[in-house]
């Protein structure tokens, strides 16, 4: 597990950018986020390495110390997540960090708010001019020429209302035939 905070927190330190969710931001405390998540797995390493050298003289004290360094990596593992999410999320109930990491994190909250982005404006395509269309059209073609889905077209056909030659499984539907559904859906609308 620790290794997999190792490669999340490389990422973090080399990008300078995190985006998850709600949270999207780039800058010092990225980088600072990054070396907390790849702290663990440096800090048991070295630990167990000394503590192996001095105190391991048994089996026993082995399998002991090994027992004490996976709870020293789980303890430290939980706090680097936990202060990496504080520098990252920004959340506004915070505990202070101490030292550096504090000054990163009260940096990161004096920042002025990201400006509001502009709302997405979406363009509906251009309609082709009922002119343009071919005098013969399939059902994708009739559907756009009259501006409804190719489901309300199918049921016209299977309703009788349009009349359209069926050749190997597909329909084709005469412009006039159209044009005509128009004109009475035009008549029994202005009535």
């Amino acid at each position: 597990m620790a290794l997999i905070l190792v490669v999340i927190g490389a990422v973090l330190y080399y990008t300078r950018r995190f985006s998850f969710g709600g949270v999207q931001t780039q800058g010092r405390h990225v980088r600072a986020a990054g070396l907390l998540l790849m702290f663990p797995a440096a800090f048991t390493f070295l630990l167990s390495f000394f503590a192996g050298v001095i105190f391991a003289r048994s089996e026993a004290a082995i399998v002991t110390l090994f027992n004490i360094m996976a709870a020293v990596e789980i303890i430290s593992m939980v706090l680097a997540v936990g202060a990496a999410y504080i520098l990252l999320a920004n959340p506004s109930n915070a505990p202070r960090l101490p030292g550096i990491l504090g000054e990163i994190q009260r940096e990161r909250q004096d920042e002025p708010a990201a400006a509001p982005q502009p709302p997405v404006v979406r363009v509906q395509p251009v309609q082709p001019a009922r002119e343009h269309f071919p005098t013969i059209m399939t059902v994708a073609q009739a559907a756009q020429y009259l501006q409804v889905s190719e489901a309300q077209i199918m049921d016209l056909i299977d309703g009788g209302k349009l009349a359209a030659a069926r050749i190997n499984y597909n329909y084709r539907i005469a412009k006039s035939n159209l044009d005509e559904l128009l004109a009475a859906r035009e008549a029994t609308s202005s009535v």
